[in-house]
């Protein structure tokens, strides 16, 4: 984690921030991809059922330990709370806003916004990257509910306390005996400067895939921000296969029930 902390790869705090940032693929890397896919056509016995039960399930290795996120300080109009998810992925925000509404204190209420924001990390994070995704987007969005402007919904919906809160997959290589996909779940309360993080269960990855995924490049020289996932590459050569849910045909159990799982034992900071 040391490294994370002293790569300065966090966001620029200077440059402007875009509220639609999709992570794009280059023509280069569509290319790559699509040479890949031509090179290893599926085929009838390239199936799922082949890879059935051929990966693990294992614990999470480590805590997540995150840097300290800047203060931030939004005009209170209220004693609401709202829930800004960094991501337009549906299965998370919902997860996320789901959560929330079980757990949230008696006699409050609670909003939700869900804007995509850049996790600077590249299509598939490695290591240190998969936390460093989650701190950007949050990041990202804090910065962006600086802005007056942005800071409508705020006074409308009678907001006292604004919490963050981002999912991000990636793959840990280093410091386990085979390289694993797992998922950081960050929770962020701005107003009480208070964080949480967790790490989900993971599911050992087909080195096949990895391997070539690897091969296509990265965005970063220590080669921990892929340009093309595991799952891409894999669901183009297998029939059957989920490119976000692999997990569920190598290892019995899918990549939702496993974040749903360990989003439910986190302990929400509400004050």
């Amino acid at each position: 984690m040391a490294d994370f902390l002293t790569q300065n790869l966090f966001l620029n705090l200077d440059q402007d921030i875009s509220v639609d940032m999709p992570q794009g693929s280059s023509a280069n890397d569509v290319a790559n991809v699509k040479e890949h896919t031509e090179n290893n056509p599926k085929s009838a016995t390239n199936t799922a059922e082949a890879f059935e039960n051929t990966e693990m399930i294992v614990p999470s290795f480590k805590d997540p330990v995150l840097p300290p996120f800047p203060h931030h300080q939004y005009p209170s109009f209220g004693s609401n709370i709202l829930l800004l998810t960094p991501t337009q992925n549906k299965f998370k925000t919902k997860l996320l806003r789901e959560t929330f509404e079980n757990q949230i204190p008696k006699g409050q209420i609670l909003h939700t916004l869900c804007i995509a924001f850049d996790s600077g990390v590249g299509e598939q994070p490695y290591n240190e990257a998969g936390l460093q995704g989650a701190w950007n987007r949050i990041s990202n969005a804090l910065h962006y509910l600086d802005k007056p402007e942005n800071q409508t919904i705020l006074k409308e919906e009678k907001i006292g306390t604004v919490i963050v809160a981002s999912i991000e997959n990636y793959i840990q290589i280093t410091d386990v005996e085979r390289p694993t996909d797992y998922g950081v779940i960050v929770i962020h309360n701005t107003t009480t400067d208070k964080t949480v993080a967790t790490l989900s269960q993971g599911v050992t990855v087909p080195i096949k895939y990895l391997d070539r995924a690897r091969k296509l490049g990265f965005e970063d020289e220590e080669k921990n921000f892929g340009k093309v996932t595991v799952g891409v590459l894999f669901a183009e050569e297998v029939e059957g296969i989920d490119k976000a849910n692999w997990h569920e045909v190598v290892a019995g159990k899918s990549r939702y029930d496993i974040l749903t799982e360990a989003v439910s034992k986190i302990d929400i900071p509400w004050s």
